[in-house]
């Protein structure tokens, strides 16, 4: 699968994409969510792994560009918040899936079980 991670803290970022690419999934990463819309019409992923919590452009917002934009890819979101928030803003999202980031091991599995559907 191909899979675009956005997530403003470089070390989770780099164990979200070493936990993906070593399962054989073509992984961008962006530490940046500015630019993201452009970046999924290039990149053309897959899954949309997104942070909550960014600055300049926080994940809910970044989240509605994407599904305004009519871009064709499923939402991950992947946070530190509490797992019950985290659970209530997928669901007002729209979201695919959520994962709480305590557990890279968890993204893995997750975004796996969304091309198994």
């Amino acid at each position: 699968m191909r899979i675009l991670i956005i997530d403003d803290d470089p070390t989770v970022l780099l164990i979200a994409r070493r936990s993906l690419e070593v399962r054989g999934h073509v992984v961008e990463a962006r530490s940046e969510p500015l630019g993201t819309t452009n970046a999924v019409r290039h990149f053309r992923p897959d899954v949309v792994v997104l942070d909550l919590s960014m600055p300049a452009l926080d994940g809910p917002h970044l989240a509605r560009l994407i599904s305004a934009a009519k871009l064709d890819v499923r939402l991950v979101l992947y946070s530190s918040v509490d797992p019950r928030e985290l659970e209530a803003k997928a669901a007002e999202l729209g979201a695919d899936a959520f994962v709480h980031k305590s557990n890279p091991e968890d993204l893995v599995l997750v975004v796996e079980g969304l091309d198994a559907k």
